[in-house]
């Protein structure tokens, strides 16, 4: 869950609304090593590579938004989106394995907490 977790992150540093996160997203001028730039960069063509290269890391509109056009034409959203059900199949599949003795429903609320959080 930790891992879901942290993805969910990145993605809602990027994609997220300001006023619902309560800040705004700064991983692409930071220049964070997170899921969308790792998965991007697995996926991207030489050209995409080179702006991404060129443009990721640097605070500014226009390098932000070449970026962002590279995560858009790699379809980043529906990738993550489908991330996201594949390991709630995958989570949801370790609870009923590893929960043990304690009860699956304590997984099950917590997962609950986090799965499609908008924030």
């Amino acid at each position: 869950m930790g891992h879901f977790f942290q993805v969910q992150d990145d993605y809602l540093d990027c994609y997220g609304e300001p006023e619902v996160l309560g800040k705004i997203g700064t991983d692409i001028q930071d220049k964070k090593c997170g899921w969308l730039i790792v998965e991007a960069l697995k996926l991207c063509s030489p050209e995409q590579r080179q702006s991404l290269e060129k443009n990721y890391g640097i605070d500014t509109a226009e390098n932000i938004a070449a970026v962002k056009e590279v995560y858009r034409a790699l379809g980043m959203e529906d990738i993550y989106r489908q991330f996201e059900e594949d390991s709630a199949v995958r989570i949801k599949g370790l609870i009923k394995q590893f929960s043990g003795e304690l009860p699956e429903s304590i997984f099950e609320s917590f997962f609950n907490k986090i799965f499609k959080r908008n924030k």
